[in-house]
């Protein structure tokens, strides 16, 4: 199978109809809720994170969810266009969930799906965010692990974010409990580290993905019954107080989340693309058309 690594002029092309002015208007599907798009890669079946470059914000980030033959990472636009594939090489997934950023170009994978909590230890990844303009070979190595052991009894999580130095991880809860957020750091030499609880956050539906406003100030979640945002101005524990703003949207495939200006992105397993784009969720001005 041929990796597609290079960026070429039609590619260029398809990210600059996709913002500003030239961006398709979405379907209203649901109160606050936009059908933007669908992925068009076949080969990316399941997706389980998505990301927005912090750096190229026309450049998304997604992948399926597990490891394997299946650890590649995909750069596609808002609404779902191919533009290049990077095996992920230098560490074995064996369940990748989510996928997030830092402000020094860096991309996090976590590897810690636990369905069945037979797993005692989960880790993160660090990538260098691919280039699509030098990059040949559609090969994103490995620079940094971080081995996570959990403070108590195993559990499944399918949601990462970076923030500052350091990361965190939402556990995915059923049976109307509360979800937990765990904290990792991201500058600690050790080789391995125990996680620890700093907030427990006011949602009963499985958590599926997670994202952090870039200047710190919100934190969003997408569940099974829609999307919540989290006003935490830098500080994460805050999440445990007060009630979040929610989108109502029931839908089980949607796993990942990221903000862009207008609202906040979200991939489904479905490959549907959806915005949520009430004010709360906005990070920067909405262009006016």
């Amino acid at each position: 199978m041929k990796w597609v690594a290079g960026i070429t002029v039609c590619i260029l092309v398809a990210c600059r109809a996709e913002t500003g002015k030239g961006a398709p208007e979405g379907k209203n599907v649901a109160p606050g809720v936009q059908h933007i798009g669908r992925i068009e890669n076949s080969r990316i079946t399941e997706s389980s994170g998505v990301v927005v470059s912090r750096t190229h914000p026309n450049i998304f980030w997604t992948h399926n969810d597990g490891g394997g033959k299946r650890q590649v990472l995909y750069a596609i636009t808002r609404t779902g266009r191919s533009l290049a594939e990077f095996r992920i090489t230098g560490a074995l997934l064996s369940d990748w969930e989510d996928i997030a950023t830092d402000d020094k170009g860096n991309l996090y994978l976590a590897d810690t799906g636990n369905n069945e909590a037979r797993r005692q230890n989960i880790a993160v990844h660090e990538v260098p965010e691919p280039d699509l303009k030098e990059s040949k070979n559609g090969i994103a190595r490995v620079t940094r692990t971080w081995n996570l052991h959990y403070p108590d009894r195993p559990f499944d999580a399918e949601s990462l974010f970076i923030l500052g130095d350091s990361g965190y991880i939402i556990s995915k809860v059923t049976g109307n409990e509360r979800a937990d957020i765990y904290r990792f750091s991201l500058t600690n030499d050790s080789t391995a580290q125990t996680l620890s609880a700093v907030a427990e956050v006011n949602v009963e539906s499985p958590v599926t993905g997670a994202d952090v406003s870039s200047d710190g100030n919100l934190l969003a979640l997408v569940a099974k019954n829609g999307a919540y945002v989290f006003r935490i101005k830098g500080d994460v524990s805050r999440a445990s107080k007060g009630k979040p703003f929610q989108v109502k949207f029931k839908h089980d495939q949607i796993e990942g989340c990221t903000f862009v200006p207008e609202g906040l992105l979200a991939t489904a397993e479905s490959r549907d693309i959806y915005l949520f784009t009430d004010e709360a969720f906005r990070t920067g001005p909405v262009k006016k058309k």
